[in-house]
């Protein structure tokens, strides 16, 4: 599972501050970002896509396709056991071929309890260089991903952000 880090960006009140700028929650929103979900899903050929937000104590899931049980009803996960974490703290790409070898996830209650397998996460960068979250693709089996996917992920997530980017409170 995820570590705690000393000066954790996780946490950071600005990264907060900006994360709360946006209207996240409207229908609208909603709509656009569960399209952006679906899209990454249908494009990487894998059941689940979805665009996380990362707070500070939980992980909500701003966009979803293919999300089904109590993380659909939650809409969100407990930080700690966040993937998309990974991409916050390290403002790059985070892919989990096999996440049941994976040194920080195999012990993770979504790869033990919820199935789990692979996971391919771009960071969600805004204009002003805030990580809110990851755009990311997970799979119930073990999957490669190829520079060339992950770098298309990444193109794909500077598209979410600049939707996002347009939905900000005033």
């Amino acid at each position: 599972m995820n570590p705690v880090i000393a000066n954790d960006p996780v946490t950071d009140a600005e990264r907060l501050q900006e994360v709360g700028s946006y209207d996240l929650y409207s229908d609208e929103v909603r709509a656009q970002l569960d399209a952006f979900a679906r899209a990454a899903a249908a494009r990487f050929d894998l059941p689940i896509g979805l665009v996380s937000i990362v707070l500070d104590e939980a992980q909500y899931l701003a966009g979803t396709s293919g999300v089904e049980g109590w993380i659909d009803e939650a809409d969100g996960t407990p930080v700690e056991w966040s993937f998309c974490v990974n991409a916050v703290r390290n403002r790059a790409p985070y892919v989990v071929p096999d996440a049941t070898v994976d040194p920080l996830q195999h012990d993770n209650p979504l790869v033990t309890d919820d199935g789990i397998r692979s996971y391919a996460g771009a960071p969600l960068v805004t204009s002003s260089g805030h990580v809110l979250g990851s755009y990311c693709v997970i799979g119930t089996t073990p999957r490669d991903f190829t520079a060339e996917e992950v770098a298309e992920l990444t193109r794909m997530a500077d598209e979410v952000v600049a939707a996002i980017e347009q939905h900000r409170d005033a």
